[in-house]
Order: C-alpha cells, then structure tokens, then sequence
C-alpha cells in the first residue's frame, strides 16, 4: 500500500500535486504545533497555528485583510507585469545586439548587484507615501531576473536548429518565431517565477516605509505590538500568494512549451 502511496506521490498529475501540497503542509503544522508545545513557549516569539488561523480570522472579520489586500495586491498587479514585460523588452534587445550586450550588460550586472531594497526610504523620499514608490521600487527589483533569463535563452537556442531553419529559406522574423523564441520561453518564464517572489519581497519592504496600508504594513504594525499571530497570518497570507503565483507560471510553462516535459 505504502509503495501505491509512493508511485502516486511521483506523478505530474493535478490530484498528486495537491496531495503533495497537503501533506507537506500537514506535516509544517504538526512541527509547528509540537515547537509551542515543547521547546518555544514564550508567546512572543511563536504562537500555535490555531491562534495564527484566529488571528487571520478576526482580521477578515474586521476588513482588516481586504483593506491590506486590495493595497498590496493593485500595486504587485501593476508593477509585477510593467517588469516583465520590460524585462523582456531589454533581453532581447541584449540577445539581438552583441554590441549592445557588451555596453549594457555590465551597467545591469552593476544595477543588478546594487542592494535596492536597502533604497527604499530614499525613493519614498522621492515619490512620497503611497503607490508610487512602491511600483517603482516592485518594478526595480523585480525586473532583472527577466532581463537574465530572456537573454540567456534566446542565446542558447539550438544552433543547429536554427541552420535548419535557414536552410529553408527562413526569414529572420520566422527563425525568432518559430525556433528561437520557442526555445526561449522555458527560460523566462523561470525567470518570471523568480522575478515573483523578488516582487513580493519588493512591495512588502516598500510598505514597510512607504503605506499606510498593504501586507507590508501589517507586518510591521503587527511587529511593533508583539502582536505575533497577526504578524504570522500576513507572513502565511504572502506565502500563500507566493506559492500560488510560482503554480500559475509554472502551468504556463508547460503550456507554452510542452516539450519541456517529453
């Protein structure tokens, strides 16, 4: 039975992802329940998940987790989709130009190297409290893992493939469309999924400085009480809409490129 269990555990199909899903999280909460229980009694520093669920709870009861939600999530909405779309818009502009990736290539490894969440209370200095220090400072951080993925995809298309192509007499627009950018799409939507959870990373530490509302806020308002099962309710919220997001992208993947999975 056991071995049964195991073999469906393996499969890619929608029912054993779930299982899995289930089961690792059963078995997170039972650690968790077991830390309180023994080692970590001091509420301030770790609560059992059935407050955390109470906390979560009472702040849907009071509007609290809509009101944070709706702040969060319209800024993440808008930035996250303006970075992908740029970062792709710049890898292949690199990918196209060998000129181009040798000027600009170093100034976004030096951009990409630079700490910009450390940054945030300056571009909230700059762009004042609110929504757009936060698209800016979401956009920033999460667009270069866009901008590394697509370039490096669309440079390691099969050669040889592309030799194929041309030898029928293929436009350069067809070899992009049909071999290149094909070949490409693994890689940035891998790229995408990384850029998603720089992004969450993103608005929480720009809400952090720069709202007055947002999961970010929160955090830190929840912080600043001890009040921990509210703080662990946003952070398990976040987590919730980083899984899920990676999830989507990676069905989109395999939309995209099915052959991934032959």
């Amino acid at each position: 039975m056991w071995q049964r269990f195991y073999d469906y555990l393996n499969r890619d199909t929608r029912g054993a992802g779930l299982s899995r899903v289930l089961l690792s999280t059963a078995f997170i909460l039972l650690v968790w329940q077991l830390l309180t229980a023994t080692f970590v009694t001091n509420r301030m520093l770790l609560v059992p998940p059935l407050d955390v669920a109470e906390a979560f709870l009472e702040e849907v009861r009071t509007g609290a987790m809509w009101t944070n939600a709706v702040a969060t999530v319209t800024a993440v909405g808008t930035s996250f989709p303006a970075a992908v779309a740029i970062g792709v818009a710049i890898g292949l502009a690199l990918a196209s130009s060998r000129v181009l990736s040798l000027m600009g290539g170093p100034l976004l490894s030096a951009l990409n190297s630079v700490p910009i969440i450390a940054l945030a209370p300056l571009f909230v200095a700059w762009l004042g409290l609110g929504f757009s220090s936060k698209f800016v400072l979401v956009l920033l951080v999460a667009v270069f893992p866009v901008v590394v993925t697509t370039e490096a995809g669309l440079r390691a298309a099969d050669k040889n493939l592309i030799e194929a192509a041309r030898s029928f007499n293929a436009t350069s627009w067809q070899i992009f469309t049909t071999v290149t950018f094909p070949y490409a799409l693994p890689f940035i939507v891998s790229g995408v999924r990384v850029a998603w959870a720089r992004a969450l990373v993103g608005i929480v530490v720009a809400e952090f400085f720069g709202s007055f509302a947002g999961f970010g806020f929160a955090v830190m308002a929840a912080g600043q009480t001890f009040d921990t099962a509210t703080l662990l309710a946003y952070v398990i919220v976040l987590g919730a809409m980083g899984l899920f997001g990676s999830m989507v992208f990676q069905s989109v993947e395999e939309r995209l490129a099915p052959w991934r999975k032959e």
